[in-house]
């Protein structure tokens, strides 16, 4: 238990150091407000966002599906191609719009949909913003927010609904007519809303998201609902043009915040998922026909025989504009670019813009700099940071010269104007990367540090696998002891006098303490690294950097799973047992199938198949009526057994022709699995069964088949490793066995001969033996295995691979964190029988559990080494997105399979019935127990 509880402290404590290696808080406190123009070139600016609409959706067909949008563009419009960041959600995305900040990375533990704490954004710099759309999204621009500032119209979150009968536009439809009402609302015109000034109107469109996640990008209905938002936004802009008189002096943009792939996902990476529509018109927004040469990337985009400039900007450059636009003060926090070439204003505005960016920029910079210089010791100070300093400082001097010179003519007063826009550009660009220096400032030391602490913790894991050596006492160093307690002292006592973080002092403690461990009870390290030591280490690594590339890509499983199966049946070979021969050719047969699931396209939408989905409910319900007939109950038990079984199977299929008719589907008929899961009383059934119904449930295509044959091949592994290690006797009807027939039993599975709950194994083995290269070479075949069970039916460390769809039998409406557990849940099924498998196989190894237990930990963790090095936070979205999710998913499932081998004892040796009467099988597994007194006396039912 001591273990246990180290390693959890430890593992989650390595999966957090990732946020203070690579992504800090954007969130800063008690930052100024920057300055405000009063002659800005727009009294108010709509901003439309529709919501998971690619830049690919939208300029496809030439933009013939946006007839509106498209003429605007042609006659006064600019466009561009807006980046996002992973995780390509609402969220995160409407944050980077509208405040110009990235993502809190603790924003994962609230399934992104709220922030941790409250940011400024455009919306609460403005005099006045109204807004419509989703409950999600508008509320959480309103937390926080000067009152009386922003004011939200949301419909009820029950309305989001991922039906396949429902009509997505509906939710645009909404926004639309709410605006409407309130633009000519005779309320508006008593309080003169359209004579004021630095006014936002914002109008979150959830339907195009809806759309894709249902009906998929390329469908008739997407198409649908995007003709539909286009005839919205004319109707909205044609309002607002007659209720202002044509004044020109709105400003208009629409956006989305994410994309979305093919298969109707997003949260990852892809170009789809990342790159979205910008359009830009009216007042202060330059027209593409008036490109600035040299501030800014541009493509081109052949429409009408036109070919238009494609601007590129970062999602977060759109909350500086906007403030730009309406000459308010650029969000506290927002960390975007003001894109100069899209502004249609004097040179002396764009320069104050742009200077004023720079301005909102330093104010973070500033704060991070007297954080620095608050330190003790100030000669500690790095090169690149004192070089930083002085070239912002230099750089802040040439613009406030270039303000403050008066003696120069109009014509030079333009080149000196714009020579300060240049400077405030590479001011900018400067100053961010003295923001990112401050965010990583302690990347390189927490890297030293973690690499120390895990390779202690492998040196640790390593110890406990060994016995003791016999006849041999070792001394305890305590002078090594007490130099690393003074060692840990002046770390800490150093830290704190230079304002470390309080997590950051910890991380740089754990090593120091796990060597100075290390180094007290070196003696005892020093035997164990003789004679074969080197060998088995040499194997681990390169077994264990196989089973990274393999998680990397899932077509390597297949190879490795071949390899695995080799190793295994290769002792078995020899032998001329008919039971061997049988068991040999069954494990490779499915060793051969189950490596064929890694070779098809992973799960997805567009995989869906009801054919194959039915055609494993049957396979199901026929393995589990077998177990049913070859069990040992009363003929009555059978047959109630039986038809409960049938009755899931047709219960089954009723849901699937719901859901294909677009059908309601009733409450009672998702309570029948569970219902007939625990009808069952026998251990072994509830585990098929049980496990199997909710499975099916979640399932889209292949997926219970690939379950199926999962099973079988752990059983058939079980059986293998039982008969390599035990001698195999078969107990006929009506045998009676005695203390001379047998030493050990174990009976196969399917009448061959006998029954499931018929499965009973033990070991003649010390419990308390070394590790050999058979538990090695066991532990890495549960690596294999837990892999396969993770990539069997999809890419799970990929977030887009995660369908909505899933959940289509429990949840029609937007509920993340329903949707996760459901989702969750799936993935944890296998993983729950393979740990069950394990226990199994720490009796037949004759290995005391806690050390199979630590070499599984040491496998995780140097594959958790692999990918903490691997995290990027530099390159394309999709690497860095990819990355990381390498890195936490490897990291949570070491935590998992920690807990859930607690749970595996559970479900394997505790008993909710009183004792069955005595069996041929327990009375051989007494006799047997008599003549080994000493043996490992564990059995698996």
């Amino acid at each position: 238990m001591k273990l246990l509880l180290l390693a959890v402290v430890i593992h989650v404590l390595f999966l957090l150091s990732i946020f203070y290696i690579h992504f800090q808080s954007p969130i800063l406190k008690g930052l100024p407000e920057s300055a405000e123009h009063d002659q800005p070139p727009a009294d108010r600016l709509v901003l439309f966002v529709g919501d998971g609409l690619r830049a690919e959706s939208f300029l496809r067909y030439d933009l013939n599906r946006t007839n509106y949008l498209r003429n605007t563009l042609l006659s006064e419009g600019v466009f561009a191609i807006s980046s996002t960041r992973v995780p390509t959600e609402s969220r995160p995305g409407h944050a980077a719009l509208l405040a110009g900040v990235y993502e809190d990375p603790s924003a994962v533990f609230r399934g992104w949909k709220e922030n941790p704490v409250e940011f400024d954004s455009v919306l609460n710099r403005s005099s006045v913003s109204y807004c419509w759309g989703s409950p999600d999204i508008v509320h959480m621009f309103s937390r926080g927010a000067s009152p009386g500032r922003v004011h939200v119209t949301a419909y009820d979150s029950n309305d989001e609904s991922f039906a396949q009968s429902t009509n997505t536009s509906l939710l645009d439809i909404w926004v639309f007519d709410r605006v409407q009402q309130f633009l000519v609302g005779e309320q508006q015109r008593k309080d003169g809303f359209f004579s004021q000034k630095k006014v936002i109107l914002f109008l979150h469109l959830l339907g195009l998201d809806t759309a894709g996640h249902v009906h998929k990008p390329h469908s008739e209905l997407f198409s649908e609902n995007l003709i539909t938002v286009d005839k919205g936004i004319e109707s909205i802009v044609r309002l607002i043009e007659r209720a202002t008189n044509n004044d020109g002096r709105t400003a208009y943009i629409f956006t989305s915040d994410h994309g979305m792939t093919d298969q109707g996902s997003h949260g990852a990476g892809h170009p789809h998922e990342t790159e979205t529509p910008f359009l830009a018109w009216g007042a202060g927004l330059k027209h593409w026909t008036e490109v600035i040469p040299g501030l800014t990337d541009t493509n081109l985009l052949d429409l009408n025989g036109k070919r238009i400039p494609v601007h590129h900007l970062n999602q977060a450059d759109a909350a500086p504009l906007m403030a730009a636009v309406l000459g308010i003060a650029v969000p506290k926090n927002s960390l975007g670019k003001l894109p100069r070439s899209l502004l249609n204003v004097s040179e002396e505005y764009a320069a104050w813009a742009m200077r004023n960016n720079a301005e909102q920029l330093l104010s973070q910079y500033r704060h991070w700099q007297r954080e620095s210089e608050s330190k003790m010791l100030q000669w500690l100070i790095s090169t690149k940071q004192t070089s930083l300093k002085v070239l912002i400082e230099a750089l802040q001097t040439e613009i406030a010269d270039a303000y403050f010179r008066k003696d120069y003519t109009e014509v030079v007063r333009l080149e000196i104007v714009v020579v300060a826009q240049s400077l405030s550009k590479m001011l900018i660009e400067t100053t961010l990367n003295a923001i990112e220096y401050f965010q990583t400032y302690y990347k390189p030391h927490l890297y030293i540090a973690l690499t120390l602490t895990m390779l202690g913790w492998l040196l640790l894991l390593a110890k406990e696998t060994c016995s003791p050596i016999k006849n041999r006492i070792f001394a305890y160093n305590r002078t090594i002891a007490v130099m690393a307690v003074l060692v840990a002292l002046t770390v800490t006592i150093y830290n704190l006098a230079q304002n470390t973080p309080t997590v950051v002092v910890l991380y740089f403690v754990i090593p120091v303490a796990l060597w100075g461990y290390i180094g007290s009870h070196w003696r005892q390290y020093a035997p164990r690294l003789q004679g074969k030591a080197a060998i088995y280490s040499t194997g681990f690594i390169v077994a264990a950097e196989a089973l990274v590339f393999a998680f990397m890509d899932r077509k390597l499983l297949a190879p490795l799973l071949w390899i695995h199966c080799l190793l295994v049946v290769q002792p078995l070979l020899g032998r001329k047992h008919t039971s061997n021969r049988w068991l040999v050719w069954h494990w490779i047969a499915f060793n051969l199938l189950l490596s064929g699931f890694f070779l098809l396209p992973t799960i997805g939408r567009d995989s869906s198949n009801v054919y194959l989905l039915c055609l494993a409910i049957i396979a199901w319900t026929a393995t589990n009526i077998t177990i049913v007939n070859q069990s040992k109950h009363s003929f009555m038990f059978k047959c109630i057994a039986v038809l409960v079984q049938l009755l899931q199977a047709v219960n089954f299929l009723y849901l699937i022709i719901l859901i294909e008719s677009s059908a309601i589907v009733p409450q009672w008929s998702l309570l029948v699995p569970f219902f007939t899961s625990t009808s069952v009383p026998d251990r072994i059934l509830a585990l098929f069964s049980g496990l199997s119904g909710p499975y099916m449930m979640l399932s889209l295509s292949y997926e219970p088949l690939f379950l199926l044959c999962f099973c079988y091949t752990l059983y058939l592994w079980l059986n293998v490793e039982n008969n390599m290690r035990n001698k195999i006797i078969t107990v006929k009807e009506n045998e009676t066995l005695t203390s001379n027939s047998l030493p050990l039993i174990t009976v196969p599975l399917f009448g061959f001969p006998s029954q499931l709950d018929s499965f009973y194994f033990c070991s003649s083995g010390q419990a308390d033996g070394n590790i050999d290269i058979n538990n090695i070479r066991l532990t890495f075949g549960f690596m294999l295995f837990l892999l396969a069970s993770f990539f069997g039916t999809g890419n799970l460390a990929t977030v887009s691979s995660f369908d909505p769809n899933w959940v289509r039998c429990f949840v029609t409406t937007f509920s993340p964190f329903t949707m996760m557990a459901l989702i969750v849940l799936k993935l944890l099924i296998p993983v729950l029988l393979l740990i069950c498998v394990l226990k199994g196989m720490v009796i037949i190894s004759s290995v005391h559990k806690t050390k199979i237990f630590t070499l599984t930990l040491m496998v995780c963790d140097w594959m958790c080494m692999n990918f903490f090095f691997l995290v990027k936070n530099k390159g394309s979205w999709m690497e860095i997105g990819s990355s990381i999710s390498h890195f936490v998913i490897l990291e949570c499932t070491t935590i998992v399979v920690m807990m859930m081998y607690e749970l595996a004892r559970f479900v394997t040796e505790i008993s909710l019935t009183s004792s069955t009467p005595r069996t041929r099988q327990s009375q051989a597994y007494e006799i047997s127990s008599q003549y080994l007194p000493y043996a490992n006396k564990e059995r698996v039912e």
